[in-house]
Order: structure tokens, then sequence, then C-alpha cells
């Protein structure tokens, strides 16, 4: 039996991001996030419209992905509070400058996008930015021999939550392949 479940919001588990941009105040800046998905060469990100990294990135039209692991969360929680703020400098994240963008890449994170600004949709207080990704980098140690990901060693963090508590989840060691569970094993 399912029941009606009365809440502001919910998140059912998407992994978090780190967004880099840059900022009108402080040269270069980030943001934690959760709010994404990727098709091809598109990401879709979703912010708060009226945030600080909404505004810069509708102003600059670019933006970088960064897939942090477990062991910066302490920095992901200083990069999704503080607005307006230089968290770049609050969180000590380094970062690299984007080969192809004017936007930051963050050197402890094992996966970052390079992304242009391909369109905005605002709708209930949220911009939904659309961009075209110009570049993935990727940490070698998580690329096999012919180029390939290393999908049992990548594991993000994702992001579960609702109006009452916000919890960080993390995949098992166990992966199998598509064809593993069509054919039941």
């Amino acid at each position: 039996m399912k029941i009606d479940m009365t809440t502001r919001k919910l998140y059912f588990g998407f992994p978090v991001i780190l967004i880099g941009y840059k900022d009108k105040k402080w040269g270069y800046n980030v943001t934690a996030g959760s709010s994404s998905y990727s098709l091809g060469r598109t990401i879709t990100i979703g912010l708060v419209a009226e945030n600080n990294a909404a505004k810069n990135i509708k102003e600059y039209k670019e933006f970088t992905i960064n897939i942090p692991y477990r062991d910066i969360l302490e920095k992901v929680e200083v990069a999704g509070f503080n607005s307006g703020e230089d968290k770049l400098e609050i969180a000590d994240i380094s970062y690299s400058m984007a080969k192809h963008i004017d936007a930051p890449i963050l050197d402890e994170c094992v996966l970052s996008l390079e992304c242009r600004v391909a369109s905005i949709i605002e709708y209930e207080g949220y911009a939904n930015i659309i961009g075209s990704i110009e570049r993935r980098v990727i940490s070698k140690e998580l690329v096999d021999a012919n180029g390939n990901l290393k999908y049992d060693e990548f594991n993000p963090v994702y992001f579960l939550g609702d109006d009452e508590k916000r919890k960080y989840r993390f995949f098992s060691d166990e992966s199998k392949e598509l064809g593993d569970y069509i054919k039941g094993k």
C-alpha cells in the first residue's frame, strides 16, 4: 500500500556535484548541488534562480561540474552554504583553470566537465541551466589501459533528503553489467 507523502522537497538519490563558476566579486567560486542530469554532450543543473552561483552563471554563461568523493565532504558542506562568500578560500579548495572556458576545475574532484550555457529556463524560483559539455577530465586512476572508465572504482557521493533530514550515500562494492541482470546472475 502506498500513502501520500507531504514534503516541500524530496531528493531520492542524486550525485553530489560541485559547480565552479566565474564570480563577479571573488574572481571564481564554487557551490554544491545535487540537481543534475546528463544526456550525451549536454548537462542540466538546477539552482535557486536568485542565488549567487545562478546569477553569475547567467551572466558569464560558463561553469564546471566537479564530482567529489567522500574524503572532501567537509569542503562540499562549506560550498553548499555561505552564499555570496569566497567559498574556494573558506573551504581551502584548490583549482586549475579550465581549458576551454573561464571557470575553475576543482583539483580534489575525480571527474570534471567544462560547460557552456545553452539555455536557461526559470520556473517557480529555480533556474534550470542546460549546458553543452565542452570537455571531460577524469583522474587517470579511474581509466583503464583502453581508455575506459573503471566502473568498480568510481564511487561518487549521493544525496538524499526531504524537509526533515539530509543524508549522503555511497555505492556498495558490488556492481554488475546490465547483461548480468538480464540473465539473472
